[in-house]
Formats: C-alpha cells, structure tokens, sequence
C-alpha cells in the first residue's frame, strides 16, 4: 500500500486522496522538465499548464527552479484537485500557483502558455480499475492522447514548449499524433529501469512546427537514461537530476 504523503527536501506531497501516487517516473519527469525548461525556453515569467495534475506533483517540482513563473495545475477528479491545492499551500507557493477543477477538454484558458506539461491517462489497453477515480488517472477515458494533443495545438504560445511523459509502447502513435497536430518533437529520452531492460518510458520535448520545417524533416535529439546503475542504486544521470529534491541524495 502507498504511503499517504512523500516528502522532498523543500515540500511535501500528500496523497491519500488521489489516484495517481507519486512514482519513480513522474519524478524524474518533474526534475527533466525543471532543467529542459532553463536550456530550452530561458524562462524568466512564464505562463505554465500542468495537465492532468494529480496531487499536484510537477507544479511546485518546477515552481523550486523556476520561482518567478505562474502555473496552471488542471485536473478533473474534485478530491484530487483539493489536495492539490492544500499541497501546494503547505508549500507556500499559492502566489505562483493554482489549481483549476476542469475537465481540459472544455476548458478555455485566459491566455496562450508558454509550456504544458502533462504524464497523461496511459494505460489505454490495460484491464479497467473498479473505482472510476483510477479509470480517469490510468485510462483516457476523460482525456485521450489526442484530445490532450489538440489541447496543446490550440493553447501553445506560437514560441512555446511543450513536455510529456508517456509510455515507450505508444512511442509510434504519440509521434504520429504530434506530426497530426502540426507540432513538432525536438528531443525524446527513453527510460530504463536498469540498462538490461527495455524502455519503460518516453521523456518528450516539443513545440509548435515552424514554417521552414513543413518541408524539412529535423532531426530528433534522441538520448537514454537509466534510473539505476549495474549495482542498483540511482545512476549517475538520476541523481544529477533529482539531488536537489529527493532526501536521499
């Protein structure tokens, strides 16, 4: 049984009303999309989604490297959102962000973002949950992936980015839905338990495809990462990451 709450060094993520628990993964998301954001969008104030928020996870992940920039932390589930929102007020950080109670599919933001992130609905052939709650955290049942890629069409800044976590199996219909949607990939990691394993997951980065490259395929930054190393413990790369909010590191 997951614990009710998982702490970092500058916050706590209490979770015993939610779904969707912290994980290995959705961490090193967190801190990839923190560092992705200084190289590639320099931000200074920026305008941030967080789709999909769960307990809010991501939002103060990014708020700690990037204090000055506002973030939108959407979620569908009432009880999960409110837990969100008492996360991210234990954090002290109610003055950069919010969270929004919504189903994003209807939902019409005040102004373009800058960045969306989201580790969206994934299992989509996995055996259902019996509590609906877990339908809509596993499943795209309220937000399927392409519902969540006309999301980020219509709701990017022209310069934007836009960051994902998603599953390694679906790499092929993610990359199929980007082109669809007239956006374009610039980086994509995949990510190892150990380096005998498979892929598990995908760390993608993107943004909107520019006229000059409707006519001239761009090459990919591709790159790998495992969490851990030939001895078990977190790997180098790992722990460059996520030293500055795990405990143990």
């Amino acid at each position: 049984m997951a614990n009710s709450y998982f702490s970092f060094k500058q916050f706590t993520i209490w979770q015993d009303q939610a779904a969707m628990k912290v994980t290995t993964d959705a961490c090193l998301f967190g801190a990839w999309v923190s560092r992705q954001m200084q190289r590639q969008a320099q931000p200074t104030s920026l305008r941030i989604a967080d789709v999909g928020a769960g307990t809010g996870l991501l939002s103060p992940m990014i708020h700690q490297k990037n204090p000055t920039s506002s973030i939108e932390a959407l979620e569908i589930d009432p009880p999960t959102a409110e837990q969100a929102r008492s996360n991210i007020a234990k954090a002290s950080a109610e003055k950069q962000l919010s969270v929004v109670t919504t189903n994003v599919t209807n939902f019409l933001p005040a102004a373009p973002y800058d960045i969306i992130v989201s580790n969206p609905p994934f299992y989509q052939d996995d055996l259902k949950a019996t509590a609906q709650k877990r339908n809509w955290a596993f499943h795209n049942e309220t937000l399927s992936l392409a519902q969540l890629f006309s999301f980020i069409a219509v709701n990017l800044h022209s310069r934007g980015y836009f960051f994902l976590l998603v599953p390694a199996r679906r790499e092929k219909e993610v990359e199929e839905l980007i082109r669809s949607a007239e956006l374009t990939l610039i980086e994509k990691i995949k990510v190892r338990t150990a380096a005998q394993h498979p892929a598990h997951r995908l760390l993608l980065a993107g943004q909107r495809k520019k006229t000059e490259e409707m006519q001239t395929s761009k090459r990919i930054d591709e790159k790998e990462i495992c969490i851990t190393n030939a001895v078990g413990t977190y790997s180098h790369e790992f722990t460059e990451l996520l030293k500055d909010y795990y405990l143990a590191l």
